[in-house]
């Protein structure tokens, strides 16, 4: 089974690191920064930059306002475990993409959905009939509805043409 996932969030005293995805004490800090005026170098303290430290791996954190600047690779929770290989790989790349670009991911994130429903041993053909099948073999609405968002917003990001 698989621990429950904290999100990082912005002066939150622990959640799951940014670098190592583990739920760790997270220690924190406003980046100072150099400024030159006139030529001479001064210290001041952006309030606007902040730095999360992490207590397991040491690695560090950059917010600017709520939001994360620095690592690039995506806040979201890890794939299960037990998702086939390719499909997990499929996750990740859409998790490394989402800041950059929203769309690519989502467009991963449905491929994912179809191959896990080839995988489930739906067609993977018709990921709209692969999903009202697994419906109907018990597949709870609230996933249903959870696969068909992904499934709509995953269609309209590659097909919305001007």
């Amino acid at each position: 089974m698989k621990g429950q996932y904290i999100a990082p969030e912005l002066d939150l005293k622990a959640f799951n690191c940014a670098h190592c995805h583990i739920y760790s004490h997270q220690d924190w800090f406003y980046l100072k920064a150099a400024e030159r005026s006139n030529g001479f170098g001064r210290q001041h303290e952006d309030r606007k930059f902040k730095v999360s430290y992490c207590e397991r791996c040491l690695g560090s954190t950059i917010w600017l306002g709520e939001s994360i600047i620095f690592p690039q690779n995506s806040i979201l929770e890890p794939a299960n475990l037990d998702l086939p290989e390719d499909i997990i790989a499929d996750y990740n790349e859409a998790a490394m993409v989402l800041n950059l670009s929203p769309r690519s991911s989502a467009a991963l994130l449905r491929l994912s959905i179809q191959k896990l429903c080839k995988y489930l041993g739906e067609s993977g053909k018709d990921i709209n009939n692969d999903i009202k099948n697994l419906v109907s073999k018990g597949l709870p609405p609230k996933v249903q509805q959870a696969l068909d968002s992904v499934r709509v917003i995953g269609n309209e990001s590659v097909c919305n043409l001007p």
